[in-house]
């Protein structure tokens, strides 16, 4: 044996590729009328999406039919979206205030109080029947010719809403589960798809958070392909939302 010989290097690619990576991520404002609500970190896409679908997720309003206009602007690696409303419903932001950055993986940071937190919207009202096991299953497996169809990035979340058939009417994608499913929001709103009979499947955990946003929508359905919290599970309960999550590749109905 040659006791001499060298290990080779190992190989971390060229000087070009070094640090290239394929998450995009950057601070995103999202106000309304010029005053800054919230300051997020999420991908850069469909942001006027995301700040719609962000505005009614969280009560900030309550209706597209308030937004006037929404803009966005670039200001180096950084982003603001402005959403023009109606001169009344500006009120709502002395009612919901988010005053902190929030993480990428965080949908509760930087509200500025436990009781704004822990606060359940009004309970879902769709007459919508139980979503059976067997079309969620169905879709779940659609699922990665979807993300591949819209081009999506692997470890990003996604966020698809399904009608009763499992066949995908829309889909959004950002590195945050909280921001994918504002972006899904919003893109149901906008498309006028928010009162097509289906459900929301996430490809995540399930928090408290997600619960609200879902509910607050009036949105009967959600499904999730981790676990939820048990205060996820009490929200849902509470709200009347349909929760579904995959717990170790089973799917379970958790209210």
């Amino acid at each position: 044996m040659n006791t001499h010989s060298k290990l080779q290097p190992m190989v971390l690619g060229s000087a070009g590729d070094f640090g290239q990576a394929k998450l995009e991520e950057a601070a995103i404002a999202v106000c309304i009328n010029d005053i800054s609500c919230a300051v997020m970190m999420a991908s850069p896409s469909y942001l006027q999406d995301f700040a719609l679908g962000f505005a009614l997720s969280e009560g900030l309003i309550t209706s597209p039919s308030e937004v006037l206009d929404i803009s966005t602007s670039q200001h180096g690696q950084t982003f603001e979206v402005n959403i023009k409303v109606l001169a009344r419903t500006q009120h709502t932001l002395k009612k919901r205030r988010r005053v902190l950055s929030g993480p990428t993986g965080c949908g509760l940071c930087g509200i500025d109080s436990i009781d704004n937190a822990m606060s359940l919207p009004t309970p879902v009202t769709s007459t919508q029947a139980t979503i059976p096991p067997s079309i969620i299953e169905q879709a779940k497996a659609k699922l990665t010719d979807i993300q591949n169809a819209n081009h999506c990035i692997q470890g990003h979340h996604s966020a698809v809403y399904f009608d009763l058939n499992a066949n995908a009417l829309a889909i959004r994608e950002d590195v945050g589960r909280h921001n994918a499913l504002d972006k899904l929001i919003g893109c149901l709103y906008a498309k006028n798809l928010i009162s097509v009979a289906g459900f929301v499947l996430l490809t995540s955990r399930c928090s408290h958070d997600l619960v609200t946003k879902t509910a607050r929508c009036n949105l009967p359905t959600l499904v999730t392909l981790g676990q939820p919290t048990n205060l996820a599970v009490s929200s849902a309960l509470a709200t009347n939302l349909n929760l579904f999550s995959f717990v170790h590749g089973k799917l379970t109905q958790f209210s």
